[in-house]
Order: C-alpha cells, then sequence, then structure tokens
C-alpha cells in the first residue's frame, strides 16, 4: 500500500483477527500456565489491546502519519512479550521459543516508544541524531536481551520478580551476567537522556502550533518518568507487594501508555472540532473584510503566523497590496489553494499533516480569497499609480527648479547686461531724439525682465528653494492683492517636493480668494506636526467653491493627492470658504 493512502477496511480487520487471537492466547497462557495475580494480567494484556486498538484507529484516521503503525507494532510486540512477563511454567506449550522471543525483543517496546516520541506527530524522525538514537535503543534492545539472556544467572538478586532459568543459556558466569545487566542499564539511561535532550531542541525549535501540540506529550511523558521515579523510592521504602508500591506500579505502566497515545488523539480531537467550525467559517467569511480572511484563516487552523498570499504577474502580493517575499527557508510552508491557485496559504509545516482540514478551510473561504485577492491587486495598482505620481511630482519639480535657475542665471542675466549698455549708449548719444528712443528701449527691457522674472517665480521662486517655507509663504503674502494673516508653524525644511507642494496649493488657494470670495482678507496657516504638514487657507467670503467647477481646485487635488496628501474644501453658499490640506511629512 503506497504511503500516505488510508487502509482499507478488509486490512484493518485482517490485524484486527490476529491481534484478538494473540490477545486470546495471552488470557489462555496467562490464566493456565501463568504465576502472575489477575490484577497484572488484565494490566498487561490491556496495554496490548490500548496500543493496538491506537494504532488501527490512528493509521485510518491519519494515513499521513506513520504513528499508526509504530503505535500498531507496539502492541503486537506487547502481545508477544505477555507470555513471558505473565511468568509462564516451563510446562507451557512452546516455553522455550516464547521465552527466548519475548526475553530478546522485550526492551524494543522502549526504542519502539522512543521513536514514538521523537517522531511525534509525523511518524517519521525529523533529523540524522534522532535516527542515531533509535538505531542505538533498537541495536541495545536486541543485543543486550540476547546478551543477557544467554547468560541468565539465578540468584536471589536476579529473582526479585520472577524466578526462571534460561532456556538457552551459554555462557556460566554470574560475575559476567551482573557485569552485563549492569552496563545495559546504564546505557539504557544514557539514551534515555539523549531522547529527552532532543525533545527538549524539539521544543525550542518548534513553531508556535508544534509547541502546543508538544506540550501535552511532554506533561504525561514527566508525569511517567515521576511516578517511576515514585514507584521505586516505595519499593525500597515498603517494599515490593506494599499497596503504595503496587499503586504506583501500575500507575506509572499506564502513564507510560497514555504518554505515547493520549497527545495524538488530542491533536485528532482539535482537529475533528476545527472541521466542525468550517461550516462557521463560511458564514463569517461573508462578513469580513479582504484583511480579515488571513486572521479568519489563522485562528481557525491554530497557526497564528499564517499569511496569505496572492500570485500576480509581477510577484506575490498580501492581503494589503504590498510585495510579499516567498518564505526562503523551511520555517514555512506553501499550501496553493486551487489550480490555477487563486491563493497561497504560508503556514506551520506541522499543518501539512492535516491536509484534509487546509482543504475544507480552503474550500470553505475560496469566494473570500478570491475578494481578498481582488482588493490585494487593487491595492497593489493604486501604489504602483501613487508611486508612479510620486516620481512624476518629484520630476517635474526638479525640471521646474532648473528651469528657474536657467531662466536666473541665462536669459535674464542677458537681459540686464543689455540694459545696462543702453544705459551706457544713452549716455554717449546726443541730440533730441535718441535719448527718448533708448528710454522707450530699456523701458521695453524693464518690462520684459519683470514678466521673466513673474514666470521663474511661478515655475518655483527662488526664495523657497533658498531659505524654505516660512520666507516664501511671507513674500507669498506680501505680494497678494489681499491682506493676508499668517500663522506659519514650520521651524525645520521639508523635502523639497512637499515644499512645492503647500507652496502651490497656497498660491492657487489665495488667487482663488482674490479673484472668487469677494472679500479683501484671507487667513493662512501652515503647521508642521509629527509626520504631517497641515495647511489651512480660510475666508469670509461668499462660499459655495466647487471641486467639479474648474480646473483650478481640481489641479489643487491632482497636486496634493500625488504626494499622498488629502484636501477638504467646506465652502456652504454665503459661508465662506474653508480649504484644509494634510500632506505626509516624515
Amino acid at each position: 500500500m503506497p504511503d500516505g493512502d488510508s487502509p482499507s477496511v478488509g486490512l484493518l480487520a485482517g490485524h484486527g483477527v490476529v491481534l484478538a487471537g494473540l490477545a486470546g492466547a495471552n488470557v489462555w497462557l496467562g490464566l493456565r500456565y501463568g504465576a502472575a495475580e489477575l490484577p497484572d494480567l488484565v494490566s498487561e494484556i490491556s496495554q496490548g489491546v490500548f496500543f493496538a486498538a491506537a494504532g488501527l484507529a490512528i493509521w485510518r484516521l491519519r494515513p499521513r502519519s506513520r504513528t499508526g503503525l509504530w503505535m500498531l507494532a507496539l502492541g503486537y510486540l506487547v502481545f508477544v512479550d505477555n507470555p513471558h512477563d505473565l511468568q509462564i511454567s516451563t510446562a507451557a506449550p512452546g516455553y522455550t521459543a516464547l521465552t527466548v522471543v519475548a526475553v530478546t525483543t522485550f526492551m524494543a517496546q522502549y526504542a519502539i516508544g522512543g521513536h514514538i516520541l521523537l517522531a511525534y506527530p509525523s511518524g517519521r524522525l525529523p533529523g540524522r541524531p534522532e535516527r542515531l538514537v533509535v538505531a542505538s535503543c533498537f541495536g541495545l534492545a536486541l543485543a543486550g536481551g540476547f546478551l543477557l539472556l544467554v547468560s541468565r544467572t539465578v540468584d536471589a538478586s536476579t529473582c526479585t520478580f520472577w524466578c526462571y532459568q534460561s532456556p538457552v543459556r551459554l555462557i556460566h558466569s554470574a560475575r559476567f551476567y551482573h557485569a552485563a545487566g549492569l552496563a545495559d542499564l546504564i546505557v539504557w539511561i544514557g539514551l534515555a537522556g539523549a531522547i529527552l535532550l532532543l525533545l527538549v531542541r524539539h521544543a525550542r525549535r518548534s513553531t508556535p502550533r508544534r509547541r502546543r501540540t508538544l506540550r501535552l506529550a511532554f506533561a504525561m511523558f514527566g508525569l511517567a518518568l515521576a511516578l517511576f521515579a515514585g514507584h521505586e523510592i516505595a519499593a525500597a521504602a515498603t517494599g515490593l507487594g506494599s499497596p503504595a508500591e503496587l499503586a504506583l506500579y501500575y500507575l506509572h505502566q499506564w502513564a507510560a501508555v497514555a504518554s505515547l497515545t493520549v497527545p495524538f488523539f488530542a491533536g485528532l480531537l482539535s482537529e475533528r472540532l476545527a472541521f466542525a467550525s468550517v461550516g462557521a467559517l463560511v458564514g463569517r467569511l461573508g462578513h469580513v473584510t479582504a484583511g480579515e480572511v488571513e486572521a479568519a484563516l489563522g485562528e481557525l487552523l491554530g497557526d497564528d503566523g499564517l499569511r496569505v498570499a496572492f500570485p500576480t504577474a509581477d510577484g506575490l502580493v498580501d492581503t494589503a497590496g504590498h510585495p510579499y517575499p516567498p518564505p526562503s527557508d523551511a520555517a514555512r510552508a506553501v499550501t496553493p489553494l486551487g489550480d490555477p491557485p487563486v491563493a497561497l496559504l504560508l503556514h506551520d509545516p506541522a499543518l501539512a499533516e492535516q491536509q484534509t482540514l487546509l482543504d475544507a478551510a480552503a474550500g470553505a473561504a475560496r469566494l473570500a480569497l478570491e475578494n481578498a485577492r481582488l482588493h490585494a491587486e487593487v491595492r497593489r495598482q493604486v501604489a504602483e499609480v501613487r508611486a508612479s505620481r510620486q516620481r512624476l511630482s518629484e520630476t517635474a519639480d526638479a525640471e521646474r527648479r532648473r528651469l528657474e535657475r536657467d531662466l536666473h542665471d541665462g536669459a535674464q542675466q542677458r537681459l540686464l547686461g543689455i540694459g545696462l549698455s543702453l544705459g551706457v549708449l544713452r549716455e554717449q548719444l546726443g541730440g533730441a531724439a535718441g535719448p527718448d528712443l533708448v528710454d522707450d528701449l530699456r523701458q521695453e527691457l524693464h518690462a520684459a525682465i519683470h514678466e521673466l522674472r513673474d514666470l521663474a517665480q511661478g515655475i518655483r521662486p527662488a526664495i523657497l528653494t533658498e531659505h524654505g517655507l516660512g520666507a516664501a509663504l511671507a513674500e507669498l503674502a506680501r505680494r497678494a492683492v489681499i491682506r493676508v494673516s499668517l500663522d506659519i508653524d514650520v521651524p525645520e525644511r521639508v523635502d523639497p517636493v512637499l515644499e512645492a507642494t503647500v507652496y502651490y496649493v497656497v498660491s492657487e488657494a489665495l488667487q482663488n480668494v482674490a479673484k472668487h470670495a469677494g472679500v479683501d482678507e484671507a487667513r493662512l496657516s501652515v503647521v508642521r506636526e509629527p509626520r504631517q504638514l497641515l495647511i489651512e487657507v480660510t475666508d469670509r467670503g461668499v462660499g459655495g467653491a466647487l471641486v467639479a467647477g474648474g480646473t483650478g481646485l481640481r489641479g489643487l487635488l491632482d497636486r496634493v493627492d500625488a504626494v499622498g496628501g488629502g484636501l477638504r474644501i467646506d465652502s456652504p453658499a454665503g459661508g465662506g470658504t474653508r480649504l484644509r490640506a494634510v500632506l505626509p511629512c516624515a
């Protein structure tokens, strides 16, 4: 069967029949040939049933995970080892074979338990250190079990629980047997420590969602270790068979069983509850904005770091329309939704084990994600248009400054030079008509210079470039045909494009007051606040100004919008006009 395919009912039933046969054989051998007490018989066989049933259920419910197969193997192994644990007599059929197999493979239960813990929840060991430790556990379990079996020595220290003779004793040395047993215990303690360190490393490196999943497993495992330590203390203090020792014996065994199975079933339960929430998600996503789709999916899937990205011709964008660089490491897994994909989910890699849930959530959110994609595309286009307009504004402003400089330093200087030459010529000319003609030429020349200066001022006044907004606006107010009261608070220079925008807005607004308001006074306020500039021009004129009423106000709106600002005009008929612009300023 290919990895990841769900097992058929027939295959599961076949395993069930075999396991039922093994459980029945355990009961028969334990009752007829075993010396173990009834509670021991029930506990040992129940553990095998529990592991086997859990393995079959996990295999069926989560076929992508190998945990179910490992759990099933542990159930089989418990049934194979149980005849020895139930202390069967030598009169039992197949005693030699049962004892050899059981003693040789008994400690493989610990190796499988370590594998399940280190590979949780996928059933696949994540790296080389984990594979090395688990391989060492299996090697020690098989080699150590066989070595202890062939050197088994019966004395007071080895008959604590059950005194049995090895049917295949090859090494007749009590000293060797005790040394081998001590070495085996020390190595197992070392491997247990290595497993614990790897589990801690897993927790530290895990994503938040995986860490929440591991928390229960660690808690159950810690409880099993604490109960085991309590059992050893009780055995030393009160002796074997005491009520405290027996209670802790069964408790630590079942705590170990629970630490391997309960966390996985808790994860399955959480997944099923998430499935139940998918229906509610459909109704919920019908009433959320595009930006909330991401948060809703993250909440449903239990991944606070989940992100939604949309493929466009220019690459990925997020729900706000901003470029989204694809992840360059394995910290985020990428799941496409649809073919071609409507969106990409960037999520915790642990969610890949719940592909069915991912597909269900994506199906429920598909319409909302399509809307979100369209919104993101529109936002991206708007951002590109704004950036383009900003670049055009900056380019136009730079060109205006160049043109103003060229007019001031070129044509204007040449005209001034001609004026000086005409003055010299007038002094040199005699007669009545010559000086008068020169005077007329000089007047025409001065008029041309004034017109050229006015043109240069309209492009970008030199005072704005050299001295900033405060001086430029004061000069603009002084030259206005109406009285202008000033409130200027811009202590530092700002971006040249913003300075030009403010100057243009104020100049156009004052011209509108002079032409249309029917008053001879206006108030101008320009204030620098954190991250923005506030501009207000107010008058008490006739009002009624409309953006759609002419090109002047429309030009102001476009100019302000080009730098990412906002413009508002309040102009009720007969109530004056208030123009307010807000420009972003770093």
